[in-house]
Parts: structure tokens; sequence; C-alpha cells
């Protein structure tokens, strides 16, 4: 048997199977196949990954991926194969009234597979000029439940910002309608909880098992630390029945002093995404997800929970285990192949704290559904 792609010589990571160790991965069309035993694979291109981490192509959580539909929305291809990533999810860029567009236009034509939230105000995030309006009289649960039937497998779920200025005197309502509404739709509810009204633990204790907990480091306004530094009760019995928590960064959504206290604690994010937008794709401090990736391993959390938290975890919540995030045979040909470079590296949170590193990540080729589709110059 003729194949495609040969994948040798790299350290492969794959937390789908427990697997930590040299080896090799075999492409034929758009799928992974088994290696033949006892024979060498003959195949059309070999690729030497000596000295790099093989990894399942990296999946984003969170991203804002509607370039001209709304201001802060990036290309997808350009923004997210440079980075090792070949899956991503829309965290709410539209709403009702422009998610078709967003669909035909930048979900059906980007080689990036693309899933998405739709948040539940009407016209999504289309401006960052003022915030979005995020009273309950304005949801459409008819016209909701119509686009989430329109586009089954693509929309995941329903998103709300849940910030003190942009709820403003409605506090948890929205929250609480978006809630209800999730109910009728059957599906999970992602929250934006930096800034918000009232205690985190509140607003925590209202997420329901597989909603996700979004910017859980983040520093401003109510934390989900308390005074003493340890983590709230209700953010812990959230983890507990099985409420997700994302470590989405941002510009805004990210601090040191959080993370660092809830890492001693053994509080690991579930998932860890970037919250790219136009202001910040390849700056700092986001750049992309491989750059996040390089800020846990600086905080000391473990190589093989980074990349669970950017592959094996992310493709179980798209409700894609098996099919992505994994380098089993049978799976999608989907790969990111990146490069440890020890030096040392300065990294930000978004209160512009800074701590040293020793690693960073650097992505060298990117394969999606087995074509190559980014490469290093001298790789």
């Amino acid at each position: 048997m003729r194949y495609d792609l040969w994948i040798r010589g790299g350290e492969i990571i794959d937390p789908a199977r427990n697997m930590s160790q040299p080896g090799e991965v075999l492409i034929r069309g758009a799928r992974i196949v088994a290696p033949p035993v006892g024979e060498t694979p003959d195949a059309a291109e070999v690729v030497d990954a000596s000295g790099c981490l093989i990894l399942p192509g990296l999946i984003d959580f969170h991203a804002h991926l509607f370039p001209g539909g709304t201001e802060l929305g990036i290309p997808p291809d350009p923004g997210l194969l440079p980075s090792g990533v070949t899956t991503a999810a829309d965290a709410g860029s539209a709403g009702i009234t422009n998610y078709e567009l967003f669909s035909e236009s930048v979900i059906k034509r980007s080689l990036v597979r693309i899933k998405s939230y739709l948040n539940v105000a009407p016209a999504g995030l289309v401006t960052t000029r003022y915030p979005e309006n995020v009273d309950p009289k304005h949801f459409d649960l008819e016209k909701t439940a119509a686009l989430f039937e329109r586009y089954r497998g693509e929309l995941l779920g329903l998103k709300l910002r849940q910030s003190r200025p942009i709820v403003e005197h409605l506090g948890l309502e929205p929250l609480k309608a978006t809630l209800r509404m999730a109910e009728q739709l059957h599906c999970r509810v992602v929250v934006h909880t930096t800034d918000p009204p009232g205690s985190l633990g509140e607003l925590a204790d209202l997420l329901r098992p597989g909603d996700v907990f979004c910017h859980v480091f983040h520093g401003t306004g109510h934390t989900i630390l308390g005074p003493d530094g340890a983590l709230l009760p209700e953010i812990l019995a959230a983890r507990k029945r099985g409420v997700v928590f994302d470590a989405a960064q941002g510009r805004k959504n990210f601090a040191f002093r959080v993370a660092e206290a809830a890492l001693r604690q053994a509080f690991l994010p579930d998932v860890i995404s970037s919250d790219l937008t136009a202001s910040t794709l390849f700056r700092q401090p986001v750049f992309g997800l491989p750059h996040i990736m390089g800020k846990y391993l600086a905080l000391r959390m473990p190589l093989e929970a980074v990349v669970a938290a950017c592959t094996a975890t992310p493709a179980r919540l798209l409700g894609m285990q098996g099919e992505i995030g994994t380098l089993a045979p049978g799976a999608c040909a989907d790969v990111a192949i990146v490069r440890q470079v020890d030096r040392q590296v300065e990294f930000q949170d978004t209160n512009d704290e800074r701590r040293e590193g020793q690693v960073l990540l650097v992505p060298q080729m990117t394969v999606r559904a087995g074509r190559v589709l980014f490469r290093q110059i001298d790789f």
C-alpha cells in the first residue's frame, strides 16, 4: 500500500490515548492509518520531525472568526493554520440577525474546521464601540431554534457576556434567561465571566453540567478566589458537577496571580484557548494558541495536560471525540508539528505583569485532513 505522508522521528503527544513517546504518523487520503507491521512504509512524502513534538491538530475552543461581519473578527485560515490550529469554535461573534451570513461566507469557505456558539444578543459582537444588548426582552427563542435546526452539528450552544458593564442593572437576569432558552434547545451555554455583577460563586451556582465558565483566570472584579486566596467553594462544587472551565485568554481576561493561585491548589483548566481577535492576533499578550500553551508550561503545568486542554478535551466538548484531537488510526488526519525551543522568553498577562519561561513552542507544520497547509521555510 502506498501512503501520502509519513511523519517520523518525533515525539508523539496524544493525550486521548495517554501516549507520550517516540513514534510515527502515516496518512492516506484524509485519514490516519496504522503503520504496516514488519515493513518500511512506501510514502509519497516523508517528513523528518526529529527534535519536534507531533501533536493532534490543535483545537482553539474560543476565537472570533467573523472578519468583515464584526470589528474583532480574524480570518480563520491565515490566522490559525500557522499556529497548528486545525479546528476552532467561534465564541458568539454572530447572533440571530447575522449568523447565516457568517456560516455561508466564512464557516463553509474556510479550510479550518469551524464550529460556533450563537450570541444571545441578536446582532452578536458586530462592534467594539459599544456593548451588545443582552436584555432578555430581545431574545428570540423561535428564530434561535430555527437556526439550531438548520445548522445542526455546526451550532454548539449559546454565548453570553455576563460582565457588569454589559448587563448593567440587569444583574444575573441575562444568564438566567439564557439558561432557560438553552433548556428548551437542549444545548450548553458559554458564559463570559470577567468583571461580573456580584459574586462569581453566585454565577457558578447557576451553571449546569456541560456549561462553560469562560475566562476562569481573569483578574477583573470578583474572581474565582476568595479574600484568603483559596478557591471559592462554589467553583469547586461547579467542577464536581461537570461545569467546564475554559482559560480563554483574550486581551483582558487572564491574570498570572489568579492562575498561579489556582494551579497551586491543583485547579487546572479543562480547556486552554486564545480568545483571538483582530487586536491580539500575532501580538502580545496572546499571539496565538502555541504561545499561550508555552505560558502554562512556564507556570509548571505538565506538557501532557497542556496538550490535552487543546486537543482531546475540546474534541470531546465539540462532540468529535475520536475524529479529531487524536492521532489514532482512523481519525481525521489533522496534525500539528511543534518544536520546543529552549530559550528564555517573557510572557505577559492582561495586566502587563511578566513571567519568565524557558520554552517556546514554535509551529513547524500543519496538516489538515491530510493536506499540508502550513510549513516553516526551514522545516
